[in-house]
């Protein structure tokens, strides 16, 4: 998992000797100041903190599990802990906010409500200019009070709060998450802790007392894939993520994530990126040098 000093550390560069980074669980910096000094493209990483962004004007492109979206404003995108994502490029006349939440604060925000959750099955949300402007005003708000030289914790909290239930509200949340959508949420949750053991959907229907059928139906209503691409999907991610890993040869990838054989892994790795293996480990390598 990547942290956020990491992030920082490895991705954003040559920032002026006056700026200092926010020490709070809760920071908040201008999408315009810091997208001069990000070095694009990330690779894909797999953060241990929510972040998110308002933007304002401009657009980006991104990786959000498998998926490649290209944003433009007015906008949300959410991003939550252990998500694989990759930022891929940013407008020069970007404008927002970026905020990056510890899970700590997000737990003492929620505390068990999952209807959080509902922000991984759309993190990205169009907005009316009504409602980037409701937005923006929040964000500056809580840029304002987080900056201060003793900000107040509860402030900050209650309008982040504010801000994440509006962001549920767009996203089509009424107090509770539907049924397939429940189901669908717990599934890819299971997926993400089992995938290497299990890759059978059998498994996982199996695991949440439904049937397959149901398991394919909620599945398929949701993110219009089958259960078994999804499952797929992730472990291909997660391949991604070890490729990193120059010690690592692609054999021994293909058997740590326990896929049958490395010509299987070869088939189903271009099937998902569109790329070879060995292509997709040249190109981040050339990305490096």
């Amino acid at each position: 998992m990547t942290t956020s000093k990491y992030y920082r550390e490895k991705f954003i560069k040559n920032l002026p000797e006056t700026f200092r980074w926010q020490k709070t669980p809760l920071q908040i910096y201008p999408l315009s100041f810091i997208s001069k000094y990000i070095v694009l493209p990330t690779p894909l990483l797999q953060g241990d903190y929510h972040f998110l962004l308002h933007i304002t004007s401009g657009n980006f492109k991104q990786q959000i599990g498998i998926e490649t979206i290209e944003t433009r404003a007015p906008a949300i995108v959410f991003i939550s802990v252990g998500t694989i994502h990759s930022l891929k490029s940013i407008s020069k006349n970007i404008q927002g906010h970026f905020i990056l939440i510890e899970n700590k604060v997000m737990t003492a925000i929620f505390n068990q409500d999952a209807t959080l959750d509902l922000l991984t099955i759309s993190p990205v949300l169009k907005l009316t200019d009504k409602d980037n402007s409701w937005i923006n005003n929040i964000c500056r708000l809580l840029y304002t009070e987080v900056n201060k030289d003793r900000p107040n914790r509860n402030i900050g909290l209650g309008l982040l709060q504010v801000l994440l239930y509006k962001a549920l509200e767009l996203a089509g949340n009424s107090d509770h998450l539907f049924r397939n959508q429940q189901v669908t949420i717990q599934f890819k949750q299971l997926v993400y802790k089992f995938f290497k053991e299990e890759k059978s959907v059998a498994f996982y229907a199996n695991e949440l007392a439904i049937s397959e059928n149901y398991l394919n139906r909620c599945v398929q209503s949701v993110f219009c894939r089958s259960s078994k691409e999804i499952i797929v999907e992730i472990a291909i991610l997660h391949s991604q993520l070890l490729m990193w890993d120059r010690t690592k040869d692609i054999s021994e990838i293909c058997y740590e994530l326990n896929f049958e054989d490395p010509s299987y892994f070869s088939r189903i790795f271009k099937k998902v990126t569109g790329q070879t293996p060995t292509e997709y480990r040249t190109n981040i390598m050339h990305g490096l040098s």
